[in-house]
């Protein structure tokens, strides 16, 4: 995976990260590691609609919300440094979801790499959640 492997530490603190959103909101309907080929460095890629509306005029209000969430379970290998919220209607979410779906409380451990779906080129990604 990726020049700059991505610890199995991670994606289990993500899942933890994506439950604790489930149950206490905003409960996440796109949630994937991507690989940025640029930086050599794995975000763990976030939406919920529930935040589209925060991320236009009050962005720091969104990240609050799903930080509060990461500290709360404890997470061993994930930080702040890797999130990336992302508004649930962007081009990327867009694209896996019309490749998977899962559904809007399921975990789906999903690999692509060297893929182009609907005109965006992905180099690596490893999708938890698209519903």
């Amino acid at each position: 995976m990726g020049e700059k492997a991505l610890v199995e530490g991670k994606i289990n603190d993500a899942i933890a990260l994506i439950k604790k959103l489930d149950e206490t909101g905003p409960s996440p309907t796109f949630a994937a590691w991507y690989y940025y080929d640029d930086a050599d460095e794995w975000r763990l890629l976030i939406a919920a609609p529930a935040l589209d509306p925060l991320l236009q005029k009050r962005e720091a209000v969104a990240y609050r919300k799903v930080i509060e969430a990461l500290t709360s379970v404890s997470p061993s290998a994930l930080g702040i440094s890797d999130l990336k919220v992302l508004n649930s209607k962007s081009p990327l979410p867009q694209a896996l979801r019309f490749v998977i779906r899962s559904g809007l409380q399921d975990i789906a451990q999903t690999h692509f790499a060297n893929c182009t779906f609907n005109g965006i080129f992905i180099k690596e990604v490893l999708i938890l959640r698209s519903a």
